[in-house]
Order: C-alpha cells, then structure tokens, then sequence
C-alpha cells in the first residue's frame, strides 16, 4: 500500500534550471501520481490573481472551477498562495480532489493557504514559474494582472517553440482575449469559456454532455 506524501516536499537540491532540474519536476510529479496506481489523475494548474477576495465573483468563479476539476478527476496546482490560488484550491478540496501548491522561498509570502493538500516548495520565482507551466497537463487561467500574464505567456511560448507539447489551454471569460488575439499562432492553442464547467471540460479534454433536443408531439 502506498505511503501518503509529506505535506511540504522541499526542492532544494538544485538552485540552477539545468537538465536535472527537469529530472526533477518529473520525479516530483511521478511522486504525487503515485498512491493513484493507474488511476488517470491530470493536473491542471490554475492561473490567476493573488488579489481575488473571498466573496467577489472572481472568487466564487476560481472555486466553481476548481470543484469542477475535481469532479472530474484532475488534481489541481496552482502556486498555492491567495486569490485565484487559494480559491480554486479551496473549491477542489471540497469537491474531495487533490490539490497542490508550488510555492517558493523568495517571495514576501510564505506561507500556503489552508486548502493545498500537497506543497512543493521551490527556491526561486523562476523555478516554481517553470514548474507549474511543465507539470500541468492542461491550463485554466483567470483573470489577473502583471502574474498571471507571465505566466499566460510562458504557456503559450513553451508550446508555440515546442519545448513542450501542445496542451488544453483554457481563458476564463473575455478578460485575455485581446491580448490573445494579438499573438500569432494562438488560434489551435488558445480556447475561451464562459462556464467553470465549460472550463474544465476543456481544460482535462473531456467531451461535451450530449444535448437532448426534445420534440413537441405534434397534434393533427
């Protein structure tokens, strides 16, 4: 039977992003798949603003999307602080999914919120950027600011050069949709939804519910 994961994994063995480092992040992923067997678990990680109070819309959004990702099956990981963060995180965890923090050592906040299950924290802001970005199978991102947009980019640049494969790329809403109309080569990269349900969906791949069309009996 497998053993439960500590609840903070430190990853200092290196403070450089060299092939190992990679080595690492998939080592850390293999980690957290374990104790599921064969059981297909994805990881979605969820972008957006660390500013999000609890009680906006945006708050109730990223919640909304994180239950539904979790309902469906996918583990989620965020940078496991506020906002978006904890949010989503708080969402999957009552939805009885699996969430996991990337968190790192030289940001002003060090402590995770209450709702990441697993934390993997990082030396540097670059690194835990990294790590989100190549252990995620597919992406959620909501609204945000000068973070998310980095990170939004480093999405869609890994994936543009090849340096990883193509993977389900979500926008929450219209809030990006200027921004990614502008990028070339977007158009098979990119999708938008107006629904956390629609977000998830499309986020782990899953197909649409069918649509019964019911049919008014006709009387002659």
């Amino acid at each position: 039977m497998s053993q439960p994961l500590p609840a903070i994994i430190e990853a200092n063995e290196t403070t450089f992003i060299d092939e190992g480092w990679y080595l690492t992040l998939a080592q850390r992923k293999r980690e957290l798949l374990r104790p599921f067997g064969s059981t297909t678990k994805p990881f979605i990680a969820v972008f957006g603003s660390a500013m999000t109070a609890r009680g906006t819309l945006g708050w109730r959004r990223a919640e909304q999307v994180g239950a539904e990702l979790a309902k469906h099956r996918a583990t989620v990981i965020n940078g496991g602080y506020a906002g978006v963060m904890e949010a989503s995180a708080e969402g999957a965890k009552k939805a009885g999914g699996i969430t996991v923090g990337v968190t790192c050592n030289d940001l002003p906040e060090k402590q995770a919120n209450a709702s990441i299950i697993h934390e993997w924290r990082c030396e540097r802001w670059d690194q835990r950027l990294i790590a989100l970005v190549w252990l995620a199978d597919g992406y959620v991102v909501m609204p945000g600011s000068s973070g998310t947009l980095v990170e939004l980019a480093m999405v869609i640049e890994t994936q543009l050069k090849s340096f990883i494969p193509i993977r389900n790329t979500v926008c929450f809403g219209a809030f990006w949709k200027p921004v990614v109309k502008r990028i070339t080569g977007t158009t098979k990269i990119v999708h938008f939804a107006g629904t956390a349900r629609s977000a998830a969906r499309l986020a782990i791949g899953a197909p649409a519910p069918l649509k019964v069309r019911h049919r008014t009996a006709r009387h002659g």
